[in-house]
């Protein structure tokens, strides 16, 4: 099982107060929590975490974290992340620790690959969702998952049950939810306005000459 190391500190206290202070200092508070495990509360620097995972595999990259001036090491998974809506900032990170052999679930990006025929005929790509749920062992996860969308014509749909099985993954989403679909291009039809002026006052004429011959006949 590959992991990152990730250096956290012990967080002593607890509380909105102390957290306020811990992101003052540029800290963000933090828990570890597990199946059947006792909770641990650390604080992280989300500078050193947010390098971590654009260098690996995203948010499903395996963090080993490495308590400072202890001997507690324990290999997680980031779960949560709550946000400061105006200021994008991390207020709180929810870690996930998990076990070697114990089955994991966690969201999965699809790297959608080619350019479909559809397209090339002037359809349109309607992209519903790149992302799936997967349940595998930790050393399985995948950074991603490529689905080669060339093949797919205009009127096509791909869906969840549609990609390729993957030995030791198992896809919890809806096998019937859309992840794509290749839609026809919109038609627009132009009227100039020749063909405005000219349309009504047809049809008045021939409207006229029917009513002309009824009163002489």
């Amino acid at each position: 099982m590959n992991t990152v190391e990730l250096e956290v500190l012990k967080r002593e206290s607890l509380g909105k107060e102390a957290n306020k202070k811990y992101r003052d200092q540029g800290l963000v508070p933090a828990v570890v929590y597990g199946k059947n495990k006792e909770n641990l509360n650390i604080l992280v620097d989300p500078k050193t975490l947010k390098k971590l995972l654009r260098r690996d595999s995203g948010e499903n990259t395996i963090l080993e974290i490495n308590v400072t001036e202890s001997d507690i090491k324990k290999n997680v998974l980031l779960k949560d992340a709550h946000i400061d809506t105006l200021t994008s900032n991390p207020l709180h990170l929810d870690f996930y620790e998990i076990t070697e052999g114990e089955l994991v679930k966690v969201p999965c990006p699809i790297n959608f690959v080619g350019k479909p025929e559809g397209v090339k005929s002037g359809g349109v790509i309607q992209k519903l969702s790149d992302e799936v749920k997967v349940q595998c062992l930790p050393d399985k996860i995948p950074n991603n998952i490529e689905v080669d969308i060339s093949s797919l014509n205009i009127g096509d749909t791909l869906r969840v049950e549609d990609i390729a099985k993957i030995d030791g993954i198992d896809f919890l989403s809806n096998p019937k939810s859309t992840l794509i679909s290749i839609l026809a291009p919109r038609v627009v039809v132009e009227t100039t306005a020749e063909d405005e002026e000219s349309s009504p006052e047809g049809e008045s004429d021939s409207a006229g000459t029917g009513e002309a011959e009824n009163s002489e006949s």
